[in-house]
This record gives C-alpha cells, structure tokens and sequence, in this order.
C-alpha cells in the first residue's frame, strides 16, 4: 500500500513539483520587480484573502472521500451524489462569505498592516480570488477515483499561468496591480480546470446518472457530515495559524518589509513539506479503506513507514539549507532579500520535525476522529500565536523562526501521543 502510495506522490510530484518551482519563480519575479517594501504588501494582500478563505471555505475533500468510500464499495450512487451535493454547496457557500468578509474587512486592518486607501482599495479587488479557492469538492473526488495522474496535471495550470503573466508584467515594469491580477486570473483558471476534470471523470463512471439539484437530505446518505465538514473545516483554519496568519503578525509588528523577507522565507522553507502533502493525499484513501476494515496493525505500520521516510528526506534538505541557504536566496530573489537566511534555516527545521510525524493527521481522519485534531490544533496554534507575537516583539524576525521551531516540537509530540492513544482505544473496542 505505502509503495502504492509512493507511485501516486510520484505522479503528483512530476506537476507539483514543476508547480512549486514556477510558484517560486513567480514570486522571485515579484520581489525584483517590487522590491522587499512592495512585495511584502503583495503577500499580505494576499495572505489577508487566503486567511479568510480558509476560515469560511469547508474542506469538504476530506468528507468526499470518507463518506465517498463507504457509497463506491456499496454501489450506492445517489448516495455518493448527496455526497458532492453537499461538498459543492460549502465549498460555494464558505467562497462568498469569503469574499464579503475580505471586502469588508479590509478597511478594519488598514491601521495594523500600515495600509493606505490605495491598498484597500487593491485588497477589496482582490476578493475574487475566495471563489477560485473554492475546489476542495473536486480535488477529493479525484482522490477518491484514484486519479493522481490528473491531479498532478492540475498542479501545474495556476502556477504555470502565474509564471507566464508575473514574466509579462516584469518584463514590462509593472506596478503591483498588475501582479494581483495575474494572481487573480491564474486561480480562476486553475479552478475551472479542476471542476472540469473532476466531473468529467465522474460523468465517465457514470456516477452522475439521475443527478438533480435537490438539496433536500443531503445527510441522511451521509450521517454527520456537517459535523464532520465543521470539524474539518475549524481544524484547517487552524492550520492557516503558521501559514498565512504568521506573515500578518510579521507584517503588522516588524513592518511590510519585514513580512517581504519573511514570506520568502516561508515560500522557500516550507516547500519541503509539499511532498509530504501530496504523501498525505495519497495515503489517506487507502488508510480510510484500511480504517474500515479494522486492520490496525497495517494503518500503524503504513504510518510509521511513511513518517520515517518523510522525516529522512526532510533532515537531508536541512542540512542543505545550513549549507547554502544566504546562496539560494541571493540566487532567486536577489540581494536585498539575504538578511531572510537566518530566518529560513529555522523555518526548514521547524517543517522537518513536522514532516516526521505527518501521518497522524489523515490516520485519525481516517478513524473518524478530526475532533481530535481540533483540539490539538487549537492548542498548538494559539500557542504559536502568543508565542511568535511575543519573540517578533521582543527578538525581532529571527523571534518568528524560533517560536516556529519550539512549537513544531512540541506539536509533534502531542500529535504522536494522541495517535496512538485513539489507536490503542479504537484496537481495544469491539
């Protein structure tokens, strides 16, 4: 199953992995087209749209595949039609009150992020991006139908897009409304593409037959899916905690150039841990499946074997870093990006201790049990919170590094001690 799972990621990582270095040109012809001032009100512009769309939008791949199981293996089309039903109705839903809130938000966080009417002007328009991030529901059933070849032909539309317009525009001198819309235009294409394949490989199946737009008992096929998407969703908005809402804390205490470097710290730090999300996506399905046969004993040992594989490679990548990481940086970014070196090699080991233990979170949502990663996120995240507003304070940037490494640490112990408590209690039962 892991090497089943292995092949998979290795599909995923042939796009991804071409996604993640144009992403990372694409920034890099930002920041030389911006500037370190610049190009931090461009990541916190942003940031303050992606913060919003993963508090409001559901992520409903995971209910897709944990209820879509169950309706495949039973041949239970209508069911696994309420399924998608539901998981496109919140995905739709969480995407316009992103956006409403985005607008009229914008405003309230002017005076903490120095912006002037002219960024929130910029930050208002941006909105849109909320409904090109509404693809949860279509990445799941592409998980679910096995279809990682596609996936990894997805990865590469918006940062390819990207690419292309950040090139045009750098080429052309262009002032910073000219990256937001290339943004703007690459996520709306990377979305239709999604839902485009996705249906289309359902359609093909015939999993589409007799569907209608009756949005009448949608749970009754699917107990406790709104539960379960609400858990879900609270657990991934927490997870925008050292994703998105860090760059906000940098930018509003040290400043828009400080978020610059720290964001380029970020992009390049914890794009390490990109393969190990696509390892999570992969492996989830099969853990789901396994879960539902109370094997036991394989979900742990398929766990194990995966996070020593993950954390291997994320100690070799480290020391990589160490070595070169002021190299890389001028190489990509510029010069007057370096001074985010220091910050990037704590950020690296911070993502590396959380690699090693990756594998709890689609384990116990394959148990059923994201309660548990609920409670675990809200500990963790306010922690990392209080903590990185308390170093940036009183350290500086290098405060955001080390508050990001202790947390990790502290992270992955509780991770792998509540996995294997829900373990022990699920194998122990009836």
């Amino acid at each position: 199953m892991l090497r089943r799972a292995l092949g998979n990621v290795g599909r995923l990582l042939t796009g991804k992995g071409a996604g993640a270095l144009m992403q990372l040109g694409s920034f890099a012809l930002i920041a030389r087209g911006l500037g370190p001032v610049e190009f931090g009100l461009f990541a916190l512009l942003q940031t303050h749209v992606q913060i919003l769309s993963g508090v409001a939008t559901v992520q409903s791949n995971q209910a897709i595949i944990h209820y879509g199981v169950r309706h495949l293996a039973a041949g239970d089309i209508p069911a696994f039609q309420t399924t998608i039903k539901a998981g496109t109705l919140m995905d739709l839903a969480g995407a316009l009150v992103a956006m409403v809130a985005a607008f009229l938000l914008a405003p309230a966080v002017a005076p903490f992020l120095e912006w002037d009417d002219r960024i929130v002007f910029y930050a208002q328009c941006f909105t849109p991006l909320a409904l090109a991030n509404a693809i949860a529901t279509p990445k799941g059933m592409l998980r679910l139908f096995g279809r990682f070849d596609l996936l990894a032909r997805h990865v590469v539309v918006t940062p390819a897009v990207r690419l292309a317009g950040c090139a045009a525009a750098f080429l052309l001198g262009a002032p910073l409304p000219a990256y937001l819309a290339v943004w703007l235009v690459a996520g709306c294409a990377g979305a239709a593409v999604a839902l485009a394949m996705a249906w289309r490989q359902a359609l093909r199946r015939g999993l589409l037959a007799g569907l209608n737009a009756d949005l009448r008992g949608l749970s009754r096929a699917n107990p406790g899916i709104w539960r379960f998407m609400a858990i879900s969703n609270v657990h991934s908005t927490l997870a925008l905690v050292p994703n998105q809402l860090s760059v906000f804390l940098v930018g509003g205490i040290a400043g828009p150039a400080a978020a610059g470097l720290y964001k380029v710290a970020r992009e390049i730090g914890t794009a390490i841990g990109k393969p190990v999300d696509l390892l999570n996506q992969a492996l989830y399905p099969d853990l789901a499946r396994l879960a539902s046969a109370h094997d036991w004993r394989g979900l742990t040992r398929i766990a194990v074997r995966a996070g020593l594989l993950a954390g291997g490679i994320a100690a070799l990548l480290y020391l990589i870093v160490l070595v070169a990481g002021e190299t890389i940086i001028g190489t990509l970014f510029g010069r007057d990006f370096v001074a985010a070196a220091p910050v990037l090699r704590l950020l690296v080991l911070a993502t590396a201790i959380s690699v090693t233990v990756f594998a709890a979170e689609p384990v116990l949502y394959a148990l059923g049990r994201p309660d548990v990663l609920l409670k675990m996120s809200v500990l963790v995240n306010g922690a990392l919170v209080a903590l990185m507003a308390w170093m940036l304070q009183r350290m500086g940037l290098i405060g955001a590094g080390w508050a990001t490494v202790i947390i990790a640490a502290l992270s992955a112990l509780l991770a792998t001690a509540c996995t294997l408590v829900t373990l022990r209690g699920r194998a122990a039962g009836p």
